[in-house]
């Protein structure tokens, strides 16, 4: 009951000591959470998006000396499951065994011949027979001659019809086959069909336009009469993974096992799957996101553990005398703490528990180390007050205790300091040397490196602040009046403020550095759109008329379309070399284009000699000072005017390229150049009406190329359209973008309220020692509005140098640790400079000047506690 007593008595000191523990035990849980959460969700997206051959685990089997399958190992499918490598077995949702040929010309019997003819696989797979609607005929019932039953969809899309007879045609064989039956899926979302989608594939010869490619089912007969005819029929066994079931935390343990299998596939099996690939693709990008988000979340809890040690410290420096009346009637320093302890055990683990149990509603996966960093904090909470009453009880001040007097730093101290600096050195070194972490695993040391870094910057800027101010303080103090002198004076305490100035320059450093990193990635998207989608929107095909462009220009809300060939590996042949190399040469009227091409090519002039190119560092090298490149058939001469690396047009990454200005270029009328590539500007255009001019143009091409004349629907490759936005925002939708996005937002919105929260601890520390000192300038005739100026002039050198600390640390942060961080995997192979959006530095000053009139409030709420009235007499009574 005496406990209670006293708890109900500190009530206030207590309960801001347990917010803020219960505060920090959800920062702990519940962010890391939902960040888990939306980078499981992203790598799940991911892995729905792929093909079933890309997706799926299947293994074809293997036979000797060119046997056929006799259809009859479907027993193998829980043998294999078995023996696959952890976790494997434990992630696969559904398992198939399938025998077929493969993709085969069909004909139905009396047809003409084709020159592309449609093809097929016959497949047996006992487990469609119950995941069939048969609309037409019945199922499959070979005899001598092998029945096959038809999607429905495929049926039309073929021309087949139940009674048809059809031959399934090898390099050296073929075999004739009745349908028996047209059927639909009774589940189109079933995964047993995902692999045996009906769709359009392209010619042999591109100018032969398109084909089907269909799935026809048999029954077991069926299947070994056909294999043997044909001399082509293999099993598979064929298993889905569960999305829904992996984590990003399996990625690793995921894909060496997919490899190891790949390596050591079962017997007489082969595998194929590029799933593994995948995994490794979206592992390297949740290592990126761990670490930003490792980094931020060091940074805010390192924040939050410093607000800890700051209520303790006022908690404390509020029950001095107490103490001090304690030790002074026989109480030892040990009695002192544990009458603490026990204050603190009756609020502060309620609050924790609470924070935790807040955290653990937040939908997501925890964290393996979420418990030890509950406990930790838990631990922090408990013993901050206790410690801070033992160290203030081992020396009690008998006569008044002044919190703002300013004394010169020991030696002791300031090697402490120096220490803290070469420890942030090292620690930054080692990130960019090693990475955040360690053979091991994650190395907290490396971690906390960004923290380190802020910290010694709060060290060096309090080490140098008071310099300033006392010349300002001397220039104040001739000037008239006394509010900017004492204002100046009390920020220039450093004893008073390093605390505060510590945690507000630590959470203005994460905020910075979330800030910075938002900057950096966008503008790097913006750059690598900028590369792939060099107009409002890119229209692209097979080979395009040069009088499309024009047509396309004419249509409404287009105010230009300029014609551009991209031909992929066209051979170059270089001056200082023999070989023949390869690269993409891209052919653009760089006079007209308005793109952002060299002056060399914008500038050329018609020429009957070579024409000056701009080629990639890469093939420049090899080529020399200039050669020949074959575009259509045709070998125009160059020189090389210049070396870029990136070019407007090309996607980032593409190593070797060259690019020719056309209007320069000696082309035959004979001869012209042929687009693959419309560059489109304007707004509000209709796409519809862009593919559809673009297909016309293909259609007349091939018709002036070949004398066909062919249906747009027939084209081999349809015109599509991709406009920057799309293309832009493609960017953003990346598999860890939402855990990304996320870890920014949550990283820059508590930084903010935590900065907010350190102000207000730096005023309530002091408000005491500043009450006094109103309270005497009070009775000189000190107007309330005057004392307002006086806490602004003491907070705002303490919040500016906090800006300038923190924000320098923060900007800085992304470049000093880049390597570790790797956002070159989030910006499409464009290097990720250092940025920093105007906006952000802007909300930082917002930020500091709700500080200030946050500090303003809570000062006259402190100040109508104490009573300035009182004030003066209860400090007369302790001196």
């Amino acid at each position: 009951m005496i406990v209670l007593r006293r708890a109900r008595a500190f009530l206030g000191q207590l309960l801001l000591l347990a917010v803020l523990g219960g505060l920090t035990a959800f920062l702990v849980s519940g962010p890391a959470r939902l960040a888990n959460g939306r980078t499981d969700d992203g790598l799940r997206g991911d892995i729905r998006k792929l093909a079933a051959a890309n997706r799926d685990l299947t293994f074809s089997g293997v036979h000797a000396g060119g046997e056929v399958s006799s259809a009859t190992a479907a027993g193998r499918l829980p043998v294999i499951q078995e023996g696959l490598r952890a976790p494997l077995p434990s992630l696969i949702d559904g398992s198939w065994y399938i025998a077929e040929t493969g993709l085969n010309p069909i004909l139905p019997t009396g047809s003409p011949s084709k020159s592309c003819p449609n093809v097929a696989v016959l497949r047996y797979e006992p487990a469609t027979a119950a995941a069939i609607r048969i609309v037409g005929g019945r199922a499959a019932a070979s005899g001598e001659i092998p029945e096959v039953m038809v999607g429905e969809d495929a049926a039309q899309a073929l021309g087949l019809k139940v009674g048809d007879r059809i031959t399934m045609s090898t390099r050296f064989a073929d075999t004739r086959m009745r349908v028996s039956g047209v059927f639909a899926p009774a589940n189109p979302a079933d995964p047993v069909w995902s692999d045996q989608q009906l769709v359009k594939g392209g010619c042999p010869n591109p100018l032969d336009g398109l084909r089907e490619e269909a799935t026809l089912l048999t029954d077991l007969p069926g299947a070994r009469t056909a294999g043997a005819e044909l001399d082509d029929l293999t099993d598979r066994w064929r298993y889905r993974l569960d999305e829904n079931r992996i984590t990003a935390d399996q990625v690793d343990t995921l894909t060496k096992a997919v490899a190891e299998t790949r390596r050591t596939p079962p017997e007489k099996t082969s595998i194929q799957s590029s799933v593994d690939n995948t995994l490794a693709d979206f592992d390297g990008q949740v290592r990126a996101v761990q670490s930003l988000l490792a980094v931020v979340q060091a940074g805010i809890l390192a924040t939050a553990a410093g607000l800890i040690l700051l209520a303790a410290r006022l908690m404390t420096d509020r029950r001095r005398a107490e103490f001090a009346l304690l030790r002074a009637r026989g109480g030892a320093v040990r009695a002192v703490a544990a009458r603490t302890l026990q204050e603190v055990l009756v609020v502060v683990p309620a609050a924790i528990a609470l924070g935790w149990l807040g955290g653990t509603l937040v939908p997501g996966r925890a964290d393996d180390v979420e418990p030890v960093l509950v406990g930790l904090v838990a631990l922090l909470t408990v013993l901050a007050a206790p410690v801070a009453a033992a160290l203030a009880a081992h020396r009690p001040s008998f006569s008044g205790h002044r919190t703002d007097a300013a004394t010169r730093p020991s030696p002791r101290r300031l090697t402490a300091e120096g220490f803290l600096v070469l420890l942030a050195a090292g620690a930054v070194y080692l990130v960019r040397l090693r990475g955040l972490s360690s053979g091991a695993g994650v190395d907290p040391y490396l971690i906390g490196a960004p923290v380190l870094l802020a910290l010694a910057a709060s060290v060096v800027a309090l080490r140098g602040v008071p310099v300033p101010l006392r010349w300002a303080g001397r220039i104040a103090a001739r000037a008239r009046g006394a509010i900017a002198f004492l204002g100046l004076s009390g920020a220039g305490r450093a004893p008073l403020h390093s605390g505060p100035l510590a945690v507000l320059v630590v959470a203005i450093a994460t905020g910075l550095f979330t800030g910075t990193v938002t900057s950096t990635v966008s503008s790097a998207r913006d750059r690598a759109a900028n590369l792939a989608v060099p107009a409002d929107a890119v229209v692209s095909g097979f080979y395009f008329t040069p009088e499309t462009a024009q047509r396309i220009a004419a249509l409404p809300h287009v105010s230009r379309a300029t014609p551009m060939l991209l031909s992929a590996g066209s051979e170059v042949r270089g001056d200082a070399s023999v070989n023949i190399l390869q690269g993409e040469a891209m052919v653009v009227d760089a006079a007209t284009a308005g793109l952002d091409l060299p002056a060399v090519l914008t500038g050329a002039v018609k020429t009957t000699g070579p024409v000056p190119a701009v080629l990639s560092p890469h093939l420049a090298a090899q080529v020399g000072t200039g050669g020949t490149v074959e575009v259509l058939g045709r070998a125009y001469k160059f020189t090389v005017a210049g070396v870029s690396a990136q070019v407007p047009g090309l996607p980032a990454g593409t190593r070797d390229f060259l690019v020719l200005p056309q209007q320069a270029m000696p082309i035959p009328d004979y001869q012209p150049v042929q687009p693959n590539r419309i560059l489109v500007d304007g707004a509000g255009f209709d796409q519809a009406q862009l593919r559809a001019t673009a297909d016309a143009g293909q259609v007349e091409q091939l018709k002036r190329a070949t004398g066909r004349v062919i249906e747009a629907g027939q084209l081999a490759v349809p015109a599509s359209v991709v406009t920057w936005r799309s293309y832009r925002a493609g960017l953003d939708n990346q598999g860890v973008d939402g855990a990304l996005s996320f870890t920014f937002t949550a990283g820059m919105i508590a930084a903010a309220v935590l900065s907010l929260t350190a102000v207000a601890l730096a005023v309530l520390t002091g408000a005491p020692a500043r009450g006094r000192t109103l309270s005497r300038l009070r009775t000189m005739g000190l107007s309330p509005g005057q004392g307002r100026r006086l806490l602004i002039f003491e907070l705002v050198p303490l919040i500016a140098v906090a800006v300038v600390a923190g924000g320098l640390a923060g900007f800085a942060l992304p470049s000093l640790i880049g390597p570790a961080l790797d956002l070159g995997g989030f910006t499409a192979g464009v290097t990720a400079g250092t940025r920093l959006d105007p906006w952000f530095a802007g909300g930082v000053l917002a930020l500091a000047v709700v500080a200030v009139i946050a500090a303003l409030a809570v000062e006259n709420v402190a100040n109508r506690r104490l009573r300035l009235g009182t004030v003066l007499r209860l400090g007369e009574e302790q001196s």
